[in-house]
């Protein structure tokens, strides 16, 4: 286990209301292609996670170059008004930034990376964007609910044939396909064709728990799974987010995918600090 691939800052004193942590794992891949990073101010705190696409060269330069610059970004500007303007800003210009990755003799990476992104403000009001298949979750009062939707060919089927724009015999053809899984939307594809937000402002209340992960988690545990360790393990957020990743890997029937999480606590600040 090694977590360079995860940055943290801290910008003043900690806030009591808001705890974010991550923890990452390799997996059985010889590359690390997750990247994470956790700003944290007083009065707010980002969190942002991608994971490099495994199929284009360059993941792991990819991953590594979106959350760098998002942080950079953040902290130079410390934006005001609605974070999900600014993350979805943001988003573009990260996707121009991957896009134009280049290797030392000049030539295209070829890169892409998918990316999820958090602003929670100590008041428990928080904003998300989501470009790909990285996942967010919440956690509030027992019920786990995926707030981000997949950007993926299975996806994209089961709107069109809503929409009757592909016939049933086409979507039973590839429903199940090895193409189901191909990303619709990531970063880096140089025309960034979905970004999925927050509608309104989330509000989280003492107690609630977002989660934000890679793949490699939620395709080795079920959403029950998820729920269990999240219920379990509340008191600590990096040892919950640890048992998280070491659970995924223990219950992988194929081969371990890079697993990285971060996991953010909101407080009652009065009466619980860290």
């Amino acid at each position: 286990m090694s977590e360079n691939n995860i940055l943290r800052f801290r910008k003043g004193s900690a806030s009591r209301q808001v705890v974010a942590e991550a923890y990452s794992i390799l997996g059985n891949r010889k590359s690390q292609q997750d990247f994470a990073g956790i700003l944290a101010y007083p009065d707010k705190t980002l969190a942002v996670l991608c994971d490099g696409m495994g199929g284009l060269k360059g993941g792991e330069q990819a991953s590594r170059a979106a959350v760098t610059m998002l942080l950079e970004d953040y902290d130079r500007r410390r934006p005001g008004g609605r974070m999900v303007d600014f993350l979805c800003e943001e988003a573009a210009r990260m996707d121009a930034r991957v896009h134009g990755l280049e290797s030392g003799d000049g030539r295209s990476l070829d890169a892409g990376t998918t990316m999820v992104a958090v602003v929670v403000r100590e008041d428990g009001l928080a904003e998300w964007v989501s470009v790909g298949d990285s996942r967010i979750y919440l956690l509030h009062e027992g019920v786990l609910t995926q707030l981000t939707r997949d950007h993926n060919y299975r996806n994209y089927l089961e709107d069109a044939l809503k929409n009757g724009t592909v016939t049933q015999a086409r979507y039973d053809q590839e429903i199940n396909s090895r193409m189901a899984e191909a990303l619709t939307s990531y970063l880096g594809s140089g025309k960034l064709s979905q970004i999925d937000r927050c509608r309104a402002q989330l509000r989280l209340w003492p107690g609630d728990q977002l989660l934000l992960c890679s793949d490699g988690l939620y395709k080795s545990l079920n959403s029950q799974q998820i729920k269990a360790m999240l219920t379990d393990n509340q008191t600590d957020a990096r040892v919950s987010a640890k048992r998280l990743v070491n659970m995924a890997l223990t219950q992988a029937v194929k081969k371990q995918d890079n697993t990285t999480v971060v996991l953010i606590q909101y407080r009652d600040g009065k009466t619980e600090g860290q």
